[in-house]
């Protein structure tokens, strides 16, 4: 149960990590080869490819933290009720959108899967990359479910407003901040 539980947490990010630290490794290697005046055909639409999976793995990380574009600070005036009511039929509306592409992800993926069409450069299919739209909204319905059963389930507690998660975050910041001012005083031997 606990690697169900990890996955819960940590999938997309953990996915997301790994392709953004391969992307700079290939253009850092495609980089030095230029240098020595020799360069590889594939790392840029390798990086392309990846750089796509990114952005549509993390439409479920953004909607399981929270961070998809809305206005804050206008719901925060709304009473709780009200502001959960707004939450839950946002998110009705977010997951028949995203059923709707994941649908569309499938035919198109499909079509391109019977053409044979490959990549130029790696000679991949291309239906391999357009993977990325179906496991992209078919994670975002799956996070856009999970979110709609939380705001029921927490339907009558008082959430944190967004100037309350800003101050906060803010508070940690400086706290991390001073921590390591101090600290690096402290090594040279100063005072504050």
């Amino acid at each position: 149960m606990s690697v169900l539980k990890w996955l819960d947490e940590h999938f997309e990010e953990s996915i997301l990590v790994l392709l953004l630290a391969t992307i700079s490794c290939v253009m850092m290697a495609q980089i030095l080869a230029r240098t020595f005046a020799s360069s590889f055909t594939w790392p840029e639409e390798f990086s392309r490819y990846c750089y796509i999976w990114t952005v549509f793995l993390s439409l479920g990380y953004t909607v399981k933290k929270g961070n998809m574009l809305k206005v804050g600070i206008l719901m925060d005036l709304l009473p709780q009720k009200l502001r959960r009511s707004i939450e839950i039929v946002v998110n009705l509306i977010m997951l028949v959108l995203f059923v709707i592409l994941f649908r569309y992800a499938i035919i198109y993926t499909g079509k391109i899967k019977l053409t044979g069409q490959f990549s130029p450069a790696m000679h991949v299919p291309m239906w391999m990359m357009y993977m990325s739209t179906i496991i992209g909204f078919g994670l975002a319905a799956i996070r856009t479910v999970q979110e709609i059963i939380n705001n029921i389930k927490n339907f009558n507690k008082k959430t944190e407003t967004t100037l309350e998660a800003t101050l906060k975050e803010a508070k940690e910041e400086v706290m991390a901040t001073g921590v390591k001012l101090e600290d690096k005083v402290e090594a040279e031997g100063g005072d504050l």
